[in-house]
């Protein structure tokens, strides 16, 4: 397994170079770029993003030795779901797709992440339906894009178990659709190492966080920094190596009392206890 992060980490004024620069002097090995809106940051790809860009994320790959493994994106939660049936929301969810299909065909990453979530007006089970039948219709663009997607279990009433994550991915059959598995977006609510021998093979790429519960479950708390929250890396690590060997990208974000030579080598540290706990 290999030690990543996602971009959102670093301050929003961090050029590209900087961020692979600090990654590097921090010890990890690959990091996840993310498509923002124009302006949102220095470091994000965008709608508009040009060749020029890509040739210089390229060139900072090798100029560090840096592997950029996923790109992920917070628009969806802005701009639309697959599960809509408006033809100018959904429009809004297919150009986000296609624009990170493009952004990491183009630097070479494996995978994507994107979110769906219910369109409270249709229902669960129609939002279910209509995600599964976008999906379906974008087999063809994914498989020439040469790039996965990964579908990520995130806090918005979609996926409340990992039975509903695995009635997803069968119905959508494209063996270039999986699951982005997030290990701490569950916590409020369940625990991850009930998910893994359910969807274990179906998982593309992993985010890591932690949580800390005020109590068990469905007793409220919030994310924090790894190895401080409630997850059971003991059991959950072992499990996740049963069926992952890829990258492991923290999903953590700087407060105000942190540095940053500290909170990014707290953080590569961290990962090393969480991959070595899997042996």
């Amino acid at each position: 397994m290999k030690r990543s992060i996602n971009a959102w980490a670093f301050p929003k004024n961090m050029t590209f170079e900087e961020i692979f620069k600090l990654a590097k002097d921090s010890g990890f090995e690959a990091i996840e770029l993310n498509v923002d809106a124009v302006g949102a940051n220095a470091h994000s790809f965008n709608f508009n993003t040009t060749d020029e860009v890509f040739d210089e994320v390229n060139a900072l790959k090798e100029k560090y030795g840096i592997e950029v493994q996923s790109v992920s994106t917070g628009l969806y939660w802005i701009y639309g779901t697959f599960a809509h049936e408006d033809e100018a929301k959904l429009g809004e969810a297919l150009r986000i797709i296609r624009t990170q299909l493009k952004c990491a065909a183009a630097i070479g990453a494996e995978a994507i992440l994107v979110v769906t979530s219910p369109v409270k007006e249709l229902g669960l089970e129609r939002s279910f339906d209509n995600t599964v039948r976008v999906f379906k219709s974008l087999k063809d663009e994914i498989a020439a894009s040469g790039v996965k997607v990964g579908i990520e279990n995130v806090g918005n009433n979609f996926f409340t178990s990992a039975m509903d994550y695995k009635y997803l991915i069968e119905a959508i059959g494209d063996e270039n659709v999986g699951m982005y598995f997030d290990v701490g977006n569950m916590m409020a609510y369940s625990c991850p190492e009930w998910w893994i021998d359910i969807i274990g093979k179906y998982i593309l790429k992993i985010h890591v966080k932690d949580y800390k519960r005020n109590g068990g479950c469905h007793t409220g708390g919030g994310f924090g920094r790894l190895l401080k929250g409630d997850i059971n890396w003991d059991v959950l690590s072992p499990l996740i190596a049963k069926y992952y060997d890829g990258a492991i990208t923290a999903e953590v974000t700087m407060t105000a009392d942190d540095t940053a030579e500290e909170f990014f080598s707290y953080t590569n540290e961290a990962i090393k206890t969480i991959i070595a706990k899997a042996n």
